[in-house]
């Protein structure tokens, strides 16, 4: 006859044989997780630790490096990328000797804080815009830091590997130098 009668069978999801850890599982569990966790719209007790803890942490921590920064510099405090005169001397002691550019680094973890306590994505959109913005002053910044201090900077650079996080975090809390 013309008319052929079609049965529909389930779907067939192949487990493969092999050894339990080597086919990829945790991949498979994050991936179902996240599916739950953007179902429900909250990861359980995380995000409480996120607007509870890390928020106000990244924020009191943003201002300790904004603090720290400015008073490392002192009378070399300016707004500006590019140094307005040679004031004193390159400044590379406390803060500055773990990251180049902490008081940007503390902006970060500032609005980041922020961003997590008030569970705003647009703030931490733009707070993501602002790191760009950031390394793009900084890479300008140390342009000009080269043509003020040359070889000076530029050892510095080397010594001091971080702009924004020191490249090993365990060099600042297993330092035995004061910040």
């Amino acid at each position: 006859s013309l008319l052929t009668t079609t049965v529909m069978r389930p779907p067939i999801i192949l487990l493969e044989k092999g050894t339990v850890g080597e086919r990829g599982e945790l991949y498979v569990l994050a991936q179902f997780g996240l599916f739950l966790f953007i179902a429900i719209g909250n990861v359980p007790l995380v995000g409480e630790a996120f607007t509870s803890f890390l928020g106000p942490t990244l924020i009191l921590t943003g201002l300790f490096f904004v603090y720290k920064s400015a008073a490392d510099l002192e009378n070399n405090l300016s707004p500006w990328p590019v140094p307005a005169e040679r004031r004193g001397s390159l400044i590379i002691e406390g803060i500055y000797s773990y990251i180049r550019h902490p008081m940007y680094a503390g902006s970060l973890f500032g609005m980041t804080g922020l961003s997590l306590i008030t569970e705003s994505v647009p703030r931490l959109l733009l707070t993501s815009l602002l790191y760009f913005v950031l390394d793009a002053k900084s890479d300008y910044e140390e342009a000009k830091l080269i043509e003020t201090y040359g070889s000076q900077y530029e050892d510095y650079q080397k010594r001091v590997q971080g702009k924004f996080l020191p490249p090993n975090m365990n060099d600042i809390f297993n330092s035995q130098t004061k910040l």
